[in-house]
């Protein structure tokens, strides 16, 4: 891929004026070991080339500041690093896939998983995730803000230099993410004016021309809120992140199933825990134990309330009218269904990905025959049930 990226309006661009999509998978630098990780089940050149054969093209590389800042813990071997926290069996397995790094100096290490990436074609952003190596993160680390215990201003300034100057001449080496979830107790408008390099300018530029001619900066805040945002209306779909389908309905008719999320439904999700279609009075209802999930406009029962259960927050869970509990689920020809709940507990064995789905943010575009079908049919739905009542 041509070097170096710039813009174009509000494309990202390689050399030949083509534009670059970045698709990144993040490789884990800054844990307690100080090593990248898997280095000692694979040689860093297969995992290089894999990274490309899964259908990424850019890495995001973390490192923790007081690698670069601290020579004491630069200078330590890869070897004396796993040593040190008794992981002798890696050592041996560093020793068999790593032979050219288990001897290395830490920073030396870190050196080498870049010139692997850069030599294998994949991109590469230069993440501070931490200060003090180790995990990441918690809002009484030590590592969340300025002036937290281990997040000294001054020294965050001498290790961006660092490793800007460092890798100025990798040519892989496409952006800087200067530093990893600004959190914590100390956090305080003056502090976020005064240390952000939002607002430093003088050293934004001169980090720019010590590191490279042409740097793309990029400030984080809402992803979604780009060109044409104040003209659509936010919504929010419902994922199934085991497929990478959404939930959407053909017709009131006919059963809810997963399909691509560009035909997925709008909905929005209601503090009484509703999941409603936008444009409608339709809920979304659990209506038994195994059978598909179904639209009402009876709300306010305990079928019609949806919540995110379990540690991983992506089961949907409601009840039925006898009390017991089911969640979202989808059966063999994906259409939504409610089961039991399953893999509430740590059983590792367990496999709960049918069940897990994520209410998500969403900005695409809704059909508005499609909504302005979606209000009218309530009432011939509401006509069809009437009559079905009175049926003999």
């Amino acid at each position: 891929m041509a070097q170096p990226l710039s813009t174009d309006s509000r494309w990202v661009v390689n050399e030949s004026n083509q534009r670059v999509k970045l698709a990144c998978v993040n490789w884990v630098s800054h844990l307690d070991v100080v090593v990248a990780e898997g280095l000692s089940k694979q040689p860093v050149d297969v995992i290089s080339k894999g990274i490309l054969d899964m259908g990424f093209n850019c890495v995001r590389l973390t490192w923790p500041l007081f690698l670069f800042t601290n020579d004491t813990l630069a200078s330590i071997t890869v070897r004396q690093s796993f040593k040190n926290l008794g992981l002798v069996e890696s050592i041996a397995g560093l020793q068999s896939n790593n032979p050219s790094i288990v001897n290395l100096s830490l920073i030396n290490a870190y050196q080498a998983v870049v010139a692997s990436l850069a030599n294998n074609g994949v991109m590469i952003i230069l993440d501070n995730h931490i200060s003090k190596p180790g995990w990441c993160c918690s809002n009484f680390d030590g590592n969340g803000f300025f002036g937290d215990r281990y997040f000294n201003p001054d020294i965050w300034v001498k290790g961006l230099t660092k490793v800007a100057t460092m890798f100025k001449g990798t040519k892989n080496v496409v952006a800087m993410s200067l530093r990893n979830e600004l959190r914590g107790q100390k956090q305080n408008v003056g502090d976020w004016y005064s240390h952000s390099p939002a607002s430093n300018i003088r050293y934004r530029a001169w980090l720019c021309l010590k590191a490279k001619k042409k740097l793309l900066w990029s400030f984080s805040e809402q992803y979604d809120s780009g060109p044409g945002y104040n003209e659509i209306h936010p919504h929010k779909v419902i994922f199934h992140p085991k497929t990478g389908l959404c939930i959407k309905r053909k017709s009131i008719y006919e059963h809810l199933v997963l399909g691509p999320c560009s035909e997925a439904e709008a909905w929005t999700y209601t503090p009484q825990k509703t999941l409603t279609i936008m444009g409608t009075y339709f809920c979304l209802q659990a209506d038994g134990l195994a059978l598909p999930a179904k639209l009402g406009v009876i709300c306010s029962y305990a079928s019609s309330k949806w919540e995110t259960i379990s540690d991983s927050k992506m089961h949907l869970s409601s009840k039925l009218a006898d009390g017991s509990g089911v969640c979202l689920d989808i059966d063999s020809n994906n259409v939504v269904v409610t089961n039991a709940c399953k893999c509430l507990n740590r059983n590792s064995t367990c496999d709960p990905g049918s069940q897990w789905f994520k209410i998500i943010d969403s900005t695409r575009c809704i059909s508005s025959t499609k909504s302005f079908l979606g209000i009218n049919s309530i009432f011939s739905f509401g006509a069809k049930n009437l009559l079905a009542s009175f049926s003999w």
